[in-house]
């Protein structure tokens, strides 16, 4: 997965940092990773990147959606998977999806 991506397409989906992980030390915590459970934010689910390694469970939980379908208010250019989603490769998709207009 691209840092960048994550960075510029998930700041705007809500998220209250995109640059500074939740727990750990130096620039944007990310050179020193973290240490103690002590040192983490209040908040991680507003912060995509957990520490210098990891992104939040709210990250992981947003690209496994993004893996299974296309969100809704994106385009198919956004999809993580490509040339199909999992919901497609598994042959549930069309069950899912809404009848195509004539």
């Amino acid at each position: 997965m691209r840092m960048k991506f994550l960075c510029e397409f998930l700041e705007p989906a809500g998220f209250e940092e995109a640059r500074d992980a939740c727990c750990g030390l130096g620039p944007f915590g990310g050179t020193i990773g973290c240490l103690t459970r002590e040192m983490a934010c209040p908040t991680p689910q507003g912060h995509i990147w957990w520490d210098l390694y990891s992104v939040t469970e709210t990250v992981n939980t947003l690209l496994a959606d993004w893996a299974w379908s296309v969100p809704p208010s994106t385009d198919s250019d956004t999809s993580i998977c490509r040339p199909i989603t999992l919901q497609q490769l598994s042959g549930r998709a069309d069950a899912l999806a809404p009848p195509a207009m004539v």
